[in-house]
């Protein structure tokens, strides 16, 4: 299979109008691509469209298969392509929930606020969905085709929805859903910006110590000749060590191993990793076991009530887990759910779950009322999980007191020490 450089036919732009010469023309997009040509050539070339989905159209009527299809601006291509925070879903959600509701139309209420959105990726993104639908394509279907931006379950509850005509409550489900996740990073965030803010200050201050101050008084100290307490030469020998080109080299070997770090955690096997070890923590294990716990619950019983059967809502509820262990454990567990092995002995023997979980399952399963008891345990461990987070960071503030105490307390008397150690060897 050859390679060629193609340039299909573009579309010629329209001439600047007049005003009052009709409606403004749609902005054109570049867009770069690699496709295949009917004889199986790999062709590369540039187009101009109005959207990804224009461009994928112009290209496929041109016979060309596309495998890659990148938007350029201006000279460069766009690397690194603008987030849509959750916020934006979340209010898309409830939106669409109220349109739908009062009758709008699917694709006039999903344009009107693509217009109304300030995010131009999200603007974007949009804009394709309504062409898709448009095209005849299903709502979950054309959502789909942005998985990086929608999660999987988003796409599962409306596929579910538009079978039973109720796209207003999935939509309504998943606001709800999406804002009990944001409440939830917003208290973490805020019960930990205090203490961060304190740690980072004392952090600050004892490095201002450390590399202006203590030079300066070791200068002084030498002056007089005399022996110095144990803690003052512990403290003097940290600061020579601190800026000498030996403290120099190790702390950029420091910080090489911190973002190095944080680089593996990045990769499957390190966040496997990080994952594993959150869970062993004493701190944060019980955070990470309810987080998860109630995330998988929630999944799966919003999932269930909009009417998707538990074989094709189970694995969108494992690949909805944020904590990759869960995740793996719990495909070993769907696998025997899969097979006939019932519900809650699989999840039990994960052991991943709290008893009351598998118990409240079990007690559904044979009641036939799977989905209210999942519920059940979802709101259950919502509640447990906001009391460990508050335990959780109640220990941060306290904690990052104490240490603060002790630097400042060691360096106060290593100083005080020194003074009064002079003071008695110096004879006046």
């Amino acid at each position: 299979m050859t390679a060629t450089e193609a340039q299909p036919p573009q579309p010629s732009e329209s001439e600047p109008q007049s005003p009052g010469a009709g409606p403004k023309p749609a902005r054109m997009l570049k867009f770069t691509y690699q496709a295949e040509n009917p004889n199986s050539e790999l062709v590369k070339g540039s187009i101009r469209a109005v959207s990804a989905a224009n461009a994928r159209n112009q290209l496929a009527a041109q016979g060309l298969r596309v495998s890659k299809l990148t938007q350029r601006k201006g000279l460069q291509t766009e690397i690194t392509r603008k987030k849509v925070p959750a916020a934006d879903i979340m209010h898309f959600s409830r939106q669409m929930a109220t349109f739908l509701r009062a009758g709008v139309p699917m694709t006039e209420a999903i344009a009107s606020l693509s217009v109304d959105t300030t995010n131009k990726r999200f603007q974007e993104i949009l804009g394709d969905v309504v062409e898709r639908i448009s095209a005849g394509a299903r709502v979950a279907d054309a959502l789909a085709a942005h998985a990086d931006v929608f999660p999987s379950y988003y796409m599962a509850m409306l596929s579910a929805a538009e079978l039973t005509g109720r796209m207003d409550m999935a939509f309504d489900q998943l606001h709800a859903y999406i804002k009990r996740d944001i409440d939830l990073r917003r208290a973490v965030r805020s019960a930990l910006v205090y203490p961060l803010i304190l740690l980072g200050i004392s952090v600050l201050v004892v490095g201002v110590i450390v590399v202006f101050a203590i030079p300066r008084f070791a200068e002084f100290f030498e002056e007089f000749d005399a022996t110095l307490p144990l803690p003052t030469r512990i403290l003097m020998a940290i600061a020579n060590f601190v800026t000498s080109p030996a403290g120099l080299v190790t702390g950029i070997i420091l910080v090489a191993l911190v973002v190095g770090t944080l680089a593996w955690v990045r990769t499957a096997s390190g966040k496997r990793a990080f994952h594993g070890f959150l869970l062993k923590l004493p701190i944060t294990s019980k955070v990470v076991t309810y987080s998860s716990t109630e995330r998988f619950c929630r999944i799966l019983a919003a999932l269930m009530e909009a009417g998707v059967p538990l074989p094709q809502a189970l694995p969108t509820a494992v690949d909805g887990s944020n904590n990759m262990v869960f995740k793996e454990r719990l495909g070993i567990a769907m696998d025997s759910v899969l097979q006939g092995a019932g519900f809650a002995g699989p999840l039990g023997d994960t052991e991943l779950f709290p008893p009351t979980v598998v118990q409240m399952i079990r007690v559904g399963e044979r009641s036939g009322e799977l989905s209210t008891q999942l519920q059940n345990a979802a709101g259950f461990y919502e509640e447990e999980l906001g009391y460990s987070i508050e335990k959780m960071t109640a220990w941060f503030e306290p904690m990052t007191i104490i240490f603060i105490g002790l630097v400042v307390g060691f360096v106060a008397l290593a100083m005080m020490s020194a003074m009064y150690g002079i003071y008695n060897q110096v004879d006046f």
